[in-house]
């Protein structure tokens, strides 16, 4: 069938030029401007035919442990879904250790050792690519998928921010932008799980310095529409402590304040093991709803994020010299760009919060 096919497609192409001749006689401008057009649209054709569709990196990270049963499908959606929008599709997964919360204090430095050599080695794993791409084809989009506990998204944002791979671009990257505003740098995107119906994820958030740039008014106004800012929370400041609290709630989660307000005043312990109490708070709440699943809004919320924590502590300078700590419920892209863009500083704390002891030194 296809050699019957082929044959019939070379018969037709052949007697074509004869058939528009008896149609138009002998009209050689016209004919040859068709045949200039005929050109430049099979050109085109080829051409958008064999565009980059760039990579499709999963970054898959369950914990052991957890709270309940970590699922795989949405690894297994992550996968399908960059293989089809994307030339090659490339995993990482890795199981993340976790100590149970009646685990002793041994056992629970060991989890948190193999945790950050897990961290380490996917992000080594996936710098590596992305290195091999940007070497090959330095405007090879390319998007993220990450699935991930918040604290190791967090973490792993934050060793991303000094990932120096050259004009790499995600598929997607620029659904939003409007007709009066620069064409961005070339950057990796961060593809998010939708929550709709017949949907499966869409692109989330840019990395880019863009994320740094403080709102314009209308942005405030939109801003405003997503979370509250919220500089003096009802919190019991605690003299003592040695940390700040930065409080980020952008997810549908009735009680995270309360409780991430309650444990940053009693002292809790971080990521890294470090217990501390918390003199102060800045709490950035979505509210009773998810963020807006589009790009333009889950950019904003992290710009929105990032601003108020500049301005907040540029406005306390006696704050300065305290430990940020983040309690956070958002989305793991949302996380993963706060940790990009704040991982160097600020340290994220994980939830169920474990309240710890203070370390006290002989």
């Amino acid at each position: 069938m296809a050699a019957l096919a082929g044959v019939a497609a070379a018969v037709s192409a052949g007697m074509l030029p004869d058939v528009i001749k008896s149609w138009l006689g002998d009209q050689k401008p016209f004919l040859t401007v068709l045949c200039v057009a005929a050109a430049v649209v099979f050109a085109g054709i080829n051409l958008w035919q064999q565009r980059s569709k760039g990579v499709g990196i999963v970054l898959a990270l369950p914990r052991e442990n957890w709270r309940g049963p970590w699922s795989g499908q949405w690894t297994d959606a992550a996968v399908d879904h960059a293989r089809r929008h994307h030339d090659s599709c490339f995993t990482v997964r890795r199981t993340v250790s976790a100590a149970r919360p009646d685990a002793d204090a041994g056992d629970k430095a060991a989890a948190r050792e193999a945790r950050k050599d897990t961290l380490d080695l996917a992000y080594e794993l996936v710098t590596a690519r992305l290195t091999e791409l940007s070497e090959a084809d330095p405007a090879t989009p390319v998007s993220l998928y990450v699935n991930a506990a918040l604290p190791d998204a967090f973490e792993l944002g934050a060793k991303f921010k000094f990932n120096v791979q050259r004009r790499l671009r995600g598929v997607g990257s620029e659904p939003e932008r409007q007709a009066d505003e620069p064409v961005p740098a070339a950057t990796p995107v961060l593809p998010q799980r939708s929550e709709r119906a017949q949907s499966d994820f869409f692109a989330s958030v840019r990395i880019s310095g863009r994320l740094k740039e403080p709102l314009s008014s209308g942005e405030v106004a939109r801003a405003g529409r997503l979370a509250r800012v919220i500089e003096e929370p009802d919190y019991e400041e605690v003299p003592e402590g040695t940390a700040v609290a930065i409080v980020v709630h952008l997810s549908d989660n009735p009680l995270m304040v309360a409780q991430a307000l309650r444990a940053a005043r009693d002292g809790c312990v971080d990521a890294g093991g470090r217990w501390e109490r918390c003199r102060a708070a800045l709490v950035v709440d979505g509210g009773p709803s998810n963020l807006p699943e589009a790009t333009v809004d889950f950019e904003l919320a992290v710009r929105l994020v990032y601003t108020a924590w500049r301005a907040w502590i540029a406005a306390r300078p006696h704050h300065a010299g305290l430990n940020p700590r983040l309690f956070i419920a958002a989305p793991a892209s949302v996380t993963f760009a706060l940790g990009w863009l704040l991982g160097h500083t600020v340290t994220a704390v994980p939830h169920p919060y474990e309240k710890g002891e203070p370390c006290i030194s002989s």
